[in-house]
């Protein structure tokens, strides 16, 4: 095969651990919990599933279905189900334009857990109060060194793997990196829901509350929904370009897919929330909550520095999950739209991810900015343009037939929701975050 021709997965095994891993990660276990925190809890989850169900699978469905009935990435899909004449495709660069962004700016995120997995292999944060803890975090922002070297190292393991390609680096480590986050996660949770007063924690997860749920809380399940499947993001439209199974139930992949994710956030819920509450601390802690909650767990307990090293290097499975599926993404649709080889669109964007992942380190504020500028904007309206794309110019049949529905029930759900709901409930996410209630 030539360095710049474009390769497709070993096996469905290997596309859903790959599509999970993207999903899970940055999304489910460093967003998830926060967002929820902030969003009254339980109620929050109530309709995180709900939009999961009734618009995210369709939606991811229909991203899919553009990548695997082109089977090419972004502009090149959209250039090939466009009507002629049409600019459909500039589309293609606002998905590309979300993904890159993402995997550049939330590198503070990977340098965070590098960093901790030293520390509490060290037993760095040993004997340290609550309060201590958190300012040893805070501290750790304002120690730009520190930050860079960790960022360094990710940057270094992710150029490794992506410059290995799909099948021998990106699908091959997934099929790893994902089971074993299964089995660390469950044991992080069984840890915390053993310490005392950690039953309030699940209750703030599973019961409804609604004193600190509103309109807004609404739209950032959404957002969040949204954010945690990648919908907009380019990775499922390039990996769903890169499916060589003929014939492929795309709606059964896609409920995997976001199964997964479900899980993935409670899991990660129950493994913050329940260290929260035992320990009197903020579940509104913003973006840092995994890093100032769960050391005072680690510190409590006998072998706290083995298991709490367990779980930073699960987290860090996890990031790097996503990191690498949103690279190996870009990665792909550079090496289309510029016919070059896969080193040099390696290149071209780790070049990117380190002078905006460098502003990101340099300025939590900046961080914060690009988070909330993407996520509830350039993916809102990637979003959308999917749906009306799917639903309305390339046609909801061709999509059904791609995604290979055969189920009559389903495919009225999936037309009802790409052409009616998912516009509505995009649209709603969009104005909400200049609506607040």
């Amino acid at each position: 095969m030539n360095n710049n021709e474009k390769s497709g997965f070993g096996s469905i095994f290997g596309f859903l651990m790959t599509m999970i891993g993207f999903a899970v990660g940055v999304g489910s276990l460093w967003r998830f919990p926060y967002v929820c925190g902030t969003n009254g809890g339980a109620l929050f989850i109530f309709v995180y599933v709900i939009v999961i169900l009734v618009v995210g699978i369709p939606l991811l469905t229909a991203e899919m279905s553009i990548g695997y009935a082109s089977q090419r990435a972004a502009v090149g899909a959209y250039k090939a189900l466009e009507p002629e004449g049409s600019k459909w495709h500039l589309a293609g660069y606002v998905h590309l334009f979300a993904g890159w962004m993402i995997n550049c700016y939330t590198i503070p995120i990977y340098a965070w857990i590098v960093i901790y997995i030293y520390r509490t292999a060290t037993g760095y944060l040993k004997g340290m109060t609550p309060t201590e803890v958190a300012q040893s975090f805070d501290a750790l922002n304002e120690d730009h060194l520190t930050m860079f070297i960790g960022a360094v190292i990710c940057w270094g393991i992710l150029a490794l793997i992506v410059s290995r390609g799909l099948q021998g680096g990106v699908e091959k480590i997934n099929k790893v990196l994902i089971p074993l986050l299964g089995v660390i996660m469950i044991v992080c949770i069984i840890i915390g829901v053993r310490l005392p007063g950690a039953e309030k924690g699940v209750a703030f997860l599973f019961k409804p509350d609604a004193s600190g749920f509103g309109f807004s809380s609404v739209t950032a399940a959404l957002g969040q929904a949204f954010f945690a499947i990648g919908i907009g993001m380019l990775a499922s439209m390039v990996f769903g370009s890169c499916i060589r199974t003929k014939g492929e139930k795309l709606v059964k992949d896609s409920s995997i897919i976001c199964l997964s994710i479900i899980i993935a956030g409670i899991f990660a819920g129950l493994m913050i929330f329940p260290i929260c509450f035992a320990f009197d601390l903020e579940p509104a802690a913003g973006t840092g909550l995994s890093m100032i909650t769960l050391p005072n767990a680690f510190n409590a307990i006998s072998g706290g520095n083995i298991i709490g090293t367990v779980f930073y290097v699960g987290f860090f499975c996890a990031a790097l999950s996503s990191s690498i599926g949103m690279a190996e993404s870009v990665v792909n649709t550079l090496m289309e739209l510029l016919k070059c080889s896969r080193m040099k669109a390696l290149a071209i964007s780790l070049a990117a991810n380190v002078a905006i992942g460098s502003v990101s380190i340099m300025s939590l504020a900046l961080f914060d900015k690009m988070d909330i500028f993407v996520s509830n904007y350039v993916v809102v309206i990637g979003a959308l343009v999917i749906s009306v794309f799917v639903g309305w110019i390339w046609g909801i049949d061709k999509a059904i037939e791609t995604a290979n529905i055969q189920n009559v029930f389903l495919q009225k759900w999936f037309k009802i929701s790409v052409k009616y709901i998912c516009p509505i409930a995009i649209s709603i996410i969009f104005l909400g975050n200049f609506i607040q209630f």
